[in-house]
């Protein structure tokens, strides 16, 4: 971790700030600072923007330091410098899951420093200004990359009515054509430029400017809306001193409510942009990414795919290439005002001039992107299963069914509307009712309010796909059901139940709809399908390998009216749900392997030892609540109880179950799994 001194310089010629006066502005309104000790301050050397230092007083046995953030001195560029508005979304995300400082006091009045400023906490941590993270190890790197992924995915997942900070959103005019995000900003950047120009060659940037002009996309991708932070990079991030972890975001002037990929595609830029000694902002073109453990472009892209949860962007990284070279326009006329700045005086960097050359090298890079695009949709090997950017390994394009890409989009629209405004409410439920009723093992009420609302939509038993088997399906595809899986396990403990897609009900429902009688299917399936009970499956045995179904030791002895059966299996899944009414139990109907009610004949494709050794196993309902079915204890996965739903440790002793139990018939236990 680097020192506060290392971060900062003395306080830069034209950036002077009258302490005695500001901290007799400050006293009272900042926890901490007092009349007792000088204030003193120093600039930090880091950022091109808004001025920043670092104040402190040296108390007793400690020092207490804060950081003040002010605009610029002299004639500004209209709605540059926004501290009033960092200030306003630093103050509304502190109660949201992305890390913020904790925000103080905003001054409007530029009598007290010369500008409006705010104060916020001092965060102790890490700032990589090099892409390459130069002095971490490997894994370091690969999870660093990994958590700012996460961060900039649970930002776009804020909702801004929540946190009242929908007024940012732009709202039509009456009369005029509504605007996407992109096109507002390249209106407003190509604005900026062109009040920053110095008489320098800018052919590159007008070129720019030209194209993006012609190849705006305007199709239903382009208007994804969400609060996004406009300046997104790895050197805009505080991590942890040895964690790779993401304590605060920094700098938020540009933030505003506008599409994903503004933030997304600032991750991107380094990946273009090459490495110059001494510059100001270094790239990755020319690294070894997947050597120096650094996410590649790609995987980059895949892992915002998983972790998004912007609301209903239907098609995560569509006109990636587009916005890309939109964020090279930006950082381009940002560098030219940044430029111009130094030639005027009061740039907030001593290194502000070499941002003159970096103008035309992002617009050429920009022009380079575009190009590119016409003969690739997407970067290479992120074309998933829709052409889109779906997440997961490089995955053939599909045809998938019109039915499919209507519940896609149902499930997409759902996930945003109930499920992640849910995820704490559900949370706040399970924490209240395990302490009001003992136990984590309980029903959450939202949850059965969800179901109805998926009933309602067709959001119902997505998991039954064709079968000649049985005519529950849904009409979807398993290649189809593995899509809506991954949107469902966004939210894992949550979105698959409201579904009525749980594990192991799933599994069971298909069981029963393949080869339960009708008897079995009024019983149990009806109400399993109809989300009234829930089930669990018994398999895995604490004394054998039960990966190998063969191993297994429970007994299911023939009697002359049913089964008897006794055994002891552990990690069962579903069994600690307090709803939890039957399970499917492997056990051993033949263990001396000496045939089975069903025989096959055909000698030349078939191996009598194999075909005995894999006839003893059958598959039996059992009702929870018959007797001799003792529920032990609940059982952790990696330390995790994961309840409300749960694994348990289950003994079966003497439990009697009626002949009409068995599934499909004795010996077929491996025939159904």
């Amino acid at each position: 971790m680097s020192s506060p001194s290392s971060e900062t310089v003395a306080i830069r010629k034209g950036h002077e700030l009258d302490l005695k006066r500001l901290a007799a502005y400050l006293v009272g309104k900042i926890p901490g600072l007092t009349h007792a000790v000088p204030l003193e301050a120093r600039q930090f050397s880091h950022g091109q923007s808004n001025p920043t230092f670092l104040l402190s007083q040296k108390l007793s046995g400690r020092t207490a330091r804060w950081v003040l953030r002010k605009k610029p001195p002299g004639k500004l560029l209209p709605s540059a410098h926004q501290v009033e508005r960092e200030y306003e979304i630093l103050s509304a995300l502190y109660q949201t899951r992305v890390p913020v400082p904790v925000v103080y006091h905003l001054c409007t009045d530029p009598s007290v420093v010369g500008t409006p400023f705010y104060v916020m906490e001092y965060v102790p941590g890490r700032i990589f200004k090099d892409p390459a993270l130069p002095g971490v190890s490997s894994m370091g790197r690969y999870a660093i990359y990994q958590a700012a992924i996460q961060v900039a995915a649970d930002l776009h997942s804020v909702d801004i009515h929540a946190v009242g900070l929908s007024h940012l959103a732009k709202k039509p005019k009456p009369g005029k054509p509504v605007m996407s995000y992109a096109e507002r900003q390249l209106r407003r950047w190509t604005r900026q430029f062109e009040a920053s120009r110095t008489g320098d060659d800018s052919k590159e940037m007008d070129a720019l400017i030209k194209t993006l002009n012609d190849t705006l996309p305007s199709d239903s991708a382009m208007f994804a809306q969400c609060l996004v932070h406009g300046d997104f990079r790895i050197d805009n991030l505080i991590f942890h001193p040895t964690e790779p972890r993401v304590l605060a975001v920094l700098d938020w002037e540009l933030s505003t409510v506008g599409h994903p990929l503004c933030d997304v595609t600032y991750l991107c830029m380094p990946y273009y942009l090459p490495r110059i000694p001494n510059s100001a902002v270094q790239g990755l073109k020319g690294v070894n990414c997947r050597k120096k453990g650094i996410l590649t472009e790609t995987q980059l892209l895949r892992a915002y795919v998983n972790n998004a949860k912007a609301p209903a962007i239907d098609r995560p990284i569509a006109h990636f290439e587009f916005h890309l070279a939109l964020t090279f326009f930006r950082m381009a006329a940002i560098a030219q005002g940044v430029y111009k700045r130094s030639k005027l005086g009061n740039a907030s960097s001593s290194k502000a001039h070499m941002f003159g050359m970096f103008v035309e090298m992002c617009a050429g890079i920009g022009n380079m992107v575009l190009k590119s695009a016409e003969q690739e949709a997407l970067p290479k090997e992120c074309q998933g299963v829709d052409g889109l950017g779906s997440p997961g390994s490089l995955i053939p394009r599909f045809k998938f069914s019109v039915r499919f890409e209507e519940k896609r989009k149902a499930l997409l629209r759902f996930m945003q509307e109930f499920i992640y405004p849910n995820e704490r409410v559900a949370f706040k439920q399970h924490t209240e009712l395990a302490k009001q009723k003992g136990t984590r093992w309980v029903h959450l009420p939202i949850i059965e309010k969800l179901k109805k609302v998926a009933k309602k939509r067709g959001l119902w038993n997505l998991f039954l796909t064709k079968s000649p088997h049985h005519s529950f399906d849904q009409g979807l595809t398993n290649v189809e059901y593995s899509v809506l899986c991954e949107i469902m396990g966004r939210v894992p403990w949550l979105a698959p139940e409201v579904f009525n897609c749980s594990a192991p009900d799933t599994g069971n429902m298909e069981v029963l709809a393949m080869y339960g009688t009708k008897e079995q299917q009024e019983k149990w399936l009806t109400p399993l399908m109809n989300g009234d009970i829930r089930s669990a499956f018994g398999m895995t045995e604490p004394r054998v390998a039960s990966s190998d179904a063969t191993n297994i030791e429970t007994t299911i002895t023939p009697t002359e009216d049913g089964y008897v059966i006794n055994g002891h299996k552990w990690w069962t899944s579903g069994a600690m749900d307090p709803r939890c009414s039957v399970m499917i139990v492997m056990g051993k109907t033949d263990p001396r392997g000496k045939g089975s009610e069903r025989k096959k004949k055909n000698k030349k494709t078939r191996n009598k030892k194999n075909a005995k050794k894999h006839a003893q196993q059958s598959m039996i309902l059992v009702p929870m609540d018959a007797k001799g079915v003792n529920v032990k204890r609940p059982l952790t996965v990696f330390g995790y109880d994961d309840a409300p739903h749960g694994h348990a440790e289950i003994v079966l002793q003497n439990v009697k179950v009626p002949k009409s139990s068995m599934l499909l018939g004795e010996g077929r236990g491996f025939e159904i799994a």
